[in-house]
Formats: C-alpha cells, structure tokens, sequence
C-alpha cells in the first residue's frame, strides 16, 4: 500500500463460504476513483472455508485476522476498528455487496465539515428486490436509517465509537453515536448497499427473545443521556418493532408500551415527522 488508506472496510466474517468472495470482489471492482481502500476481514472463528477463500484473493490491500474462536460480530467490528488505518471505517456484512459505483460517487461528495455520510439500501428478497432510496436527511435521527444498520455509512474513524457486545449490536451503536458524537450527516445520491434477504442467514434472521431483551433494556435505558432527536428516533424504533413480522407480539408489544410511557410527549411529532418518510421504496 503506497499511502495511508482512505477507507477502511471493515468485514465480520463467520461461515461466509458462499458469499465473501462476492462480497470482497464488489469492493475491487468498482468504477474508476482515486480512494486508496484497505479492506480488513476479521474471521470470527469460522469452521468452513471462509478464510480460505479470502487467502486465495490477491491483493496487497485484503487483511485476514483469524480469531481463535467465535465471540460475536460486534467483537469482530471493535477488532478491526483496532486494526484500521483509514480516515473513514466503513463496515460490510460478508454475505453483502455494493454497488459498483460507491467510492466514485463517495470521493465527489467528501466536505471537510461532514462526519457522516449515508447511501441507500437495496434488499434483495426472495422473489423480489426492494430499493429503498433515502431522498433528504432532515435530522440526526437519519443515523439510523433502515432499523439502525451500520452498513449503509462512511463514518469518520475519530468519531467511531466501540460496538456493545450484543447480539443486536447496530442499533445500539447508532443511538450510541447519536448520544456521544456532534454527527454531521451528508448524503451520497443514489449509491447502494445491496443486503443479502434470499436466504434466512444472516445475523438478524433468527429471532432470539433473550439477546432482543437485552438489546430493547439497552436502548430504553439510554434514553436519560439523550437528547429529543435521539428520543424520538429511539420512540419510533421501538414502536416500529410491533410491525417487524420477525419479533413476536408477545416480545415487541412491552418495548413499545415502555417507550411510550418514557416517551409519550414526542409522540405527536413523531408521527407526523417519522423519519422512514425521508425513504422512497420502490419494487425492482
């Protein structure tokens, strides 16, 4: 590597056999632009062929971390965060992809007074793909677009703060950063995060009452430390758990009842200014 990288992808990786190569090949073969990337794979204790398929990919910018046993995706993130050297730490779910135009579009928009930048997210879906374009960002609460992944962002790595080592981690880390960080959000048109749904293996596909139980205490729990934007963002997550086909009544319903006995004055607003408004979804 000739100059200290730009960016620094940061990839979790656990019996990815299938589809880290994709993954990692739609880093390398993106429209012509002049960022320097290093791309760290942090191989959280794998039992297939994962890590050797990422050897078998040559290319001086690729890192591969073996851990000695499996402790978690947000272990893995807060390893490769250790490890990165760019300016800006981007992370990517290993069986994920991005559009083949990202860093080009990412290099034209880069201001000196911007912290964060989102793109949008294309889930692709059994029988269908679903593009979910994020027109404007209004407010800070657009930090957690999507549910609060943490895939569909640049973040400056002087404001990356660690990951909670929960099992639904990236919500936490975006109410996190919400609460720690003066967060400068900018916008890069129309650049996408493709998000593997075709198969149920990805962390979030399989319910798990007690890890969303610590996850929900978590996040109500910050409310105290935030301000009325991340109280809102937190009021409509919560109450937007009712509708995720994924969590059972019997689990989402006491999480939204909580965040509106603590949060019922910013409910008007919330509603009328709901921050998934700022998403154009369109079928293709």
């Amino acid at each position: 590597m000739d100059r200290k990288p730009d960016v620094s992808v940061i990839i979790a990786m656990y019996n990815s056999e299938p589809w880290i190569q994709t993954a990692i090949q739609s880093i390398l073969e993106q429209e012509p632009h002049g960022l320097q990337l290093e791309i760290i794979v942090i191989d959280d204790g794998s039992t297939d062929k994962s890590a050797e398929i990422v050897n078998q990919i040559r290319n001086e910018n690729i890192r591969l971390v073996q851990l000695p046993k499996n402790m978690g995706q947000a272990h893995a993130r807060n390893k490769g965060m250790e490890m990165a050297n760019g300016e800006w730490i981007q992370f990517m779910d290993s069986d994920d992809r991005i559009s083949h135009d990202l860093y080009q579009k990412f290099e034209k928009a880069i201001q000196p007074n911007v912290n964060s930048y989102m793109f949008s997210f294309i889930r692709e879906l059994p029988q269908h793909s679903l593009q979910q374009r994020i027109r404007s960002i209004k407010d800070k609460r657009a930090f957690g677009h999507y549910g609060g992944t943490v895939c569909n962002k640049f973040i400056r790595k002087e404001i990356c703060i660690p990951f909670q080592p929960l099992r639904y981690s990236d919500i936490c880390f975006c109410i996190d950063m919400m609460i720690e960080q003066d967060l400068q959000l900018g916008l890069i048109q129309d650049a996408y995060y493709f998000y593997n749904k075709r198969q149920d293996h990805s962390v979030t596909a399989n319910f798990d009452k007690v890890e969303f139980t610590r996850m929900t205490d978590y996040i109500l729990g910050q409310i105290p430390k935030s301000d009325s934007e991340t109280r809102k963002f937190i009021l409509e997550t919560c109450i937007a758990f009712l509708f995720d086909r994924k969590i059972p009544l019997m689990s989402s319903l006491p999480v939204a009842v909580k965040s509106l006995l603590k949060l019922h004055r910013h409910l008007p607003y919330t509603l009328l200014h709901q921050n998934r408004k700022s998403i154009e979804n369109k079928i293709i």
